[in-house]
């Protein structure tokens, strides 16, 4: 029992051991199903079709509002569980993947209309295919997928921008031009940043697994 415990003070949760997560940080929280930032998530995984087929169809304006809207709920629902003590399990499997979905489903509307080269789209899925894939494998090691880290989402941050910007270059807007070369700079930086993020994740695995087969020898 610790300090906190004999004083009859609260658990400081935040530093609670790690609990599961497939791509991002995971705490022994609560394991709470039904709450808001949950919810808000949940809307979010429901809304990513339809900015897909908006976008897809060449509705360009409602699509874009749409997008932006869902990708400003990734801040809210975060803020919301740490604001209201709200972080659950499900929570933190739900958000980062949301996060990938709405990349890959915007991603490849846009390679559909023609907008997004489709080398890009290719590279952003099968990044997020791979590590998604990897999940249950480190699982049945007994091992915890790496916290998100900052480049990882900084990448998500910088394709969230890119996407919508060349979107904004297929349209007959005056500064479409100027926008399109702006969002296919921001895309390959963001798939080059993804990348990299990816290769962090693909080491701290590996030091788990070394510092796994240490302790075990």
């Amino acid at each position: 029992m610790d300090d906190r415990s004999r004083s009859g003070q609260p658990p400081d949760l935040g530093s609670a051991e790690a609990g599961p997560g497939p791509l991002g940080p995971a705490r022994r929280v609560s394991s709470a199903i039904r709450t808001a930032p949950n919810a808000i998530t949940l809307v979010r995984l429901l809304l990513m079709p339809v900015c897909a087929w908006l976008l897809a169809t060449g509705r360009y304006g409602w699509g874009l509002v749409l997008t932006a809207v869902v990708g400003s709920t990734d801040w809210v629902d975060g803020w919301l569980a740490r604001r209201t003590g709200q972080v659950s399990r499900l929570g933190q499997l739900l958000d980062p993947l949301a996060d990938r979905l709405l990349i890959a489903s915007v991603a490849v509307a846009l390679v559909v209309r023609g907008v997004l080269p489709w080398p890009a789209a290719v590279l952003l899925v099968a990044r997020d295919l791979v590590l998604l894939a990897g999940w249950p494998l480190l699982k049945r090691r007994g091992i915890e997928p790496p916290e998100v880290v900052f480049l990882g989402k900084a990448a998500t941050m910088v394709l969230l921008f890119a996407l919508p910007i060349l979107t904004l270059g297929a349209t007959g807007l005056a500064l479409a031009d100027a926008a399109n070369l702006l969002g296919l700079a921001l895309l390959w930086a963001g798939v080059v940043m993804y990348y990299l993020a990816g290769a962090v994740y693909v080491r701290m695995v590996l030091e788990r697994l070394g510092h796994r087969a240490g302790a075990g020898s």
